[in-house]
This record gives C-alpha cells, sequence and structure tokens, in this order.
C-alpha cells in the first residue's frame, strides 16, 4: 500500500513537494539546489523525466544541467517511496572549474508542523536532543536552545502531531538547520554543509547525497477531530493601521535593516534616536514560485511580534515579491531595504498580488503591526492588488477582530458602517469551501481572495486613523502610503 504521497502537480520537475505520509505532512520540499558564491541559485534545465507509480509508492527518475555557463553541472535525481520508506539521491558532475556557496539537497520543515516540537540529531553517533524553535533564531544566537538547533548532524528523529515517529538519514555530506522564517519562508530548512569556507569544483568534480526517511506510526493515532471549515469571529484586539501601496520610505529617522529581518535579530541593533523600524519583506528571497511566494505570508505575524520587542513601533514596508527569487541588491550588489528599480513584475498586476496583500495583511494586523506599505505605487488603480490596498486603506481606524479560520485560509475581520468587513485568502493551490460567521457557505478557488459583509450585532466606536509619517503629495497616489 502506498503511504507517502507528494503533490507533483506542485513541482518543478526536479523535487517533490508537499511530501506526507498516510495524509500527514511531513516535509513540504525536498529538492537539489546549487547556489553561487553570493546565494543566488543556478536554474536547472530539465532533460528528462520518468515517473513511476507502483503498489506500494512511486519512483521517478529526471536528469538536469545548470542554465549558466559559469556553472556547468550535469545532475542526475532519483526519489523513491515504498511503503513506510522515502529516499531522495542525486549524482552531479562538474564539466567545468567554478567556485560555488552550496551543491546539494535542502529538505523544507513546515514550522506549522514541526514549531516548537522535541527532536534528536545524531553526529558521529552521538545524540543531540532539540527543539525546533518557536521564535526565529539564528546562527549568531549562543544561547544552548540555537546551538543545539544549528548543530551539524547526520540523523534526525522527530514526531508528527498524530503522533507519527519520523527519521531522517543524511549521507554524502553532513546537514544542518537554519531557521528559514528570518526570510518568510514558513519552514526550518536542512542542507548540506559544504566541505570548505570557499568551496572550488573542478571539471569532473562528482558530488553525490542521499536522503532516506523512515515513518512508524502510532499503535493509537492521535487526531484533534476532523478539521473545521468555519470561520469564526472573535473580541476587538485594535484598531486597523495605515495601509497603502509602497511610494517610499515611510520616515527618515526609521531603522531599516537592508538585509531584512535575519539583520535585525542576528546582533541586535542601537536604536537610540530611531522612532520606528520599518521591515523590508522579500516574499521571494529562496522561492519564487507562487506556493511559496502565498506560504510566505503565513510568517508575516511572527515578523511583526518579534520585531515589536523592540519597543519601536513597527512597519512592514515595502512588503512585496519579484517573478523571480533572490535578495533584493543594489546597483553595486549590496543588500537594499526594497526592490530594485525596474518594471513591474507582472504578477504584481493580477489576482494572486491580491491574495497575497490581504493574507499578509490577515498575519500583519493582529500582531500589532504600526503600519503596512505594500507591493508598488506604480500599479494601476484598477489592479486587483490596489482595489485590495484601496479596500483596506477605507477602514483605516475600524476595529479589527479576532478571527480564526481553517488553514489555508487567513482571515481579516475589520468592523466598518454596516457591520464586519471579512476579507478571505486562500493561500493554497486547491478550491475550499467554508462557512461565514453568519452561516453562508462560500467557495475560494486556489489563491484566490474575496471580501464579504456579515452583520454585526454590535459596533464599537471608530478611532480616527492617521498616517504614521508627514504626507508627500507630491508622491502619494490613492490609497498609498506617503514617504517623507
Amino acid at each position: 500500500m502506498a503511504r507517502f504521497t507528494t503533490r507533483a502537480d506542485r513541482g518543478d520537475g526536479l523535487d517533490l513537494r508537499s511530501v506526507s505520509h498516510a495524509g500527514d505532512e511531513v516535509v513540504s520540499r525536498i529538492y537539489f539546489a546549487v547556489r553561487d558564491r553570493f546565494w543566488r541559485t543556478v536554474p536547472l534545465t530539465v532533460h528528462t523525466g520518468r515517473h513511476t507509480q507502483t503498489l506500494t509508492g512511486f519512483h521517478f527518475e529526471a536528469t538536469a544541467s545548470t542554465g549558466w555557463p559559469s556553472h556547468p553541472l550535469e545532475v542526475v535525481l532519483r526519489y523513491a517511496a515504498d511503503g513506510d520508506e522515502l529516499s531522495a539521491e542525486f549524482e552531479a558532475t562538474a564539466r567545468g572549474g567554478f567556485d560555488y556557496a552550496r551543491i546539494g539537497f535542502c529538505v523544507l520543515f513546515p514550522s506549522a508542523v514541526y514549531r516548537g516540537r522535541p527532536a534528536a540529531s545524531w553526529l558521529d553517533g552521538t545524540p543531540t536532543g532539540f527543539e525546533f524553535p518557536t521564535r526565529m533564531v539564528t546562527r549568531d544566537h549562543r544561547d544552548l536552545a540555537a546551538v543545539r538547533f544549528h548543530r551539524p548532524f547526520e540523523r534526525v528523529e522527530g514526531t508528527l502531531p498524530g503522533g507519527t515517529r519520523v527519521e531522517f538519514r543524511f549521507a554524502g555530506e553532513r546537514f544542518e538547520f537554519e531557521d528559514q522564517r528570518n526570510w518568510t519562508d514558513a519552514s526550518y530548512k536542512a542542507y548540506s554543509v559544504p566541505p570548505s569556507a570557499e568551496p572550488v569544483a573542478a571539471a569532473g568534480d562528482r558530488f553525490a547525497q542521499r536522503i532516506r526517511v523512515r515513518a512508524t506510526p502510532p499503535l493509537l493515532r492521535r487526531t484533534d477531530g476532523e478539521p473545521g471549515t468555519a470561520i469564526r469571529l472573535g473580541a476587538k484586539l485594535g484598531v486597523l493601521p495605515p495601509i497603502g501601496l509602497y511610494a517610499g520610505r515611510l520616515s527618515p529617522r526609521s531603522y531599516r535593516p537592508h538585509a531584512g529581518f535575519h539583520e535585525l535579530i542576528a546582533i541586535p541593533p542601537a536604536l537610540a534616536g530611531y522612532d520606528s523600524i520599518e521591515l523590508p519583506v522579500n516574499g521571494a528571497v529562496h522561492a519564487a514560485d507562487d506556493d511559496s511566494v502565498l506560504e510566505a505570508t503565513a510568517i508575516h505575524g511572527d515578523l511583526v511580534e518579534q520585531a515589536r520587542a523592540t519597543g519601536l513601533p513597527v512597519r512592514l514596508a515595502p512588503a512585496s515579491f519579484l517573478d523571480v527569487a533572490g535578495d533584493w541588491r543594489d546597483g553595486a550588489g549590496d543588500y537594499a531595504p526594497e526592490p530594485p528599480p525596474g518594471p513591474l513584475p507582472a504578477r504584481l498586476l493580477g489576482p494572486l498580488a491580491a491574495t497575497w496583500v490581504l493574507a499578509s495583511a490577515a498575519r500583519a494586523v493582529p500582531a500589532g503591526v504600526d503600519a503596512l506599505a505594500y507591493l508598488d505605487a506604480r500599479l494601476p488603480a484598477d489592479s486587483p492588488a490596489a482595489r485590495a490596498v484601496a479596500r483596506l486603506a477605507a477602514l483605516c481606524g475600524g476595529d479589527v477582530l479576532a478571527v480564526s479560520a481553517p488553514p489555508p485560509l487567513a482571515a481579516l475581520a475589520v468592523r466598518d458602517a454596516d457591520g464586519v468587513a471579512v476579507a478571505v485568502a486562500n493561500t493554497g493551490p486547491d478550491p475550499v469551501a467554508f462557512t461565514l460567521p453568519d452561516g453562508r457557505t462560500e467557495r475560494l478557488d486556489g489563491f484566490a481572495s474575496a471580501w464579504f459583509a456579515t452583520p454585526a450585532s454590535h459596533r464599537g466606536a471608530e478611532q480616527p486613523c492617521s498616517a504614521p509619517v508627514q504626507e508627500a503629495p507630491n508622491r502619494q497616489l490613492p490609497g498609498a502610503v506617503s514617504a517623507s
């Protein structure tokens, strides 16, 4: 009987997506990556691919080569599932000399599954107990919990929420964990450690790794029952802050970490003299496919909550994404706190960007964000994302209600003149049916979003909504947060 399943329809032809065992997600992705010395992802061209379904699982083999002449590499990838076991392996050959930062497998452990869960890693036969961190951590953190989490390993064991034990064995290189939430990925990434600080490949060099995963179901499966489909409203949390399109820096006295959240928490800066934290949020640092970009919004509330520990107001500005993955950099190649100049990315003009905005606001607003500046003020006023931002801007100062929504939905509820306006965003690729607070049943297609009006039994006094910065009329567009 096949126990391991994947979402082949969501993959890129070389990876495994949404790897589940008996319906429980084990890892969100297993993939092969080549990174240059600047940590840019070298694209891969798929040449062949063959997928065979079996009674107990599947076999999948693909061949590919790198798309940059500067990094000539050929690779053969093999994945296999057989009952309660899954394996991934690759063999790669360099066809020329080049320097690099990483060549090997990456495994994404979803934070929604593993966050706060105990686990153990092994290196040279020595076990280390650790916990997948709740608060985001970096390698600069030297507390015992962070050190244990980042320790290299050859084997990892843990448990899923339903009680299934999972074991991962890594061969070919040592692996280690990184908290990818620092870059808004909703995962903890296991990746191979390069052989040296500045690795160099020579023509003919060979690389090989293998990962084996084994799942052991419990005798008695723990369950919380069938997942609900209802969106439910709760008590007032606060009021909706200023929200607009990004037209430039919000305050000349804000602290803007050019490398994003990681820079803020790795070595905490001296913040005397600053009036706010202005966090740039890049939704496509490591991956730019639709699934990954929408998934990243789940972390926006965590960014706000942890950044507020500085005692300063926290503003996400800009919160955006490009059509290609990578850090935002300036003309000199240094980290930049906003996207580089250029034409508007195509996806910002479509409905996915509106869903991204609403999903982000649904996570960031309840966490206490002080202001949100999305995407780009050059967006046409009739584009879906600009309309979504304008709708949010019009609700500024309204009471924000606590709201629960079944995954992969994200919802934001704000009192307005007619009751409660509920924005619902489907961050997953599949259609989802759900029940609104007034009992109506609705449905959203994958990656879609919509607003719903819900009668309210009572309303709070509407609060005035003032922008956090001085207006700049010459740069201001309808619904745009001003620069100063």
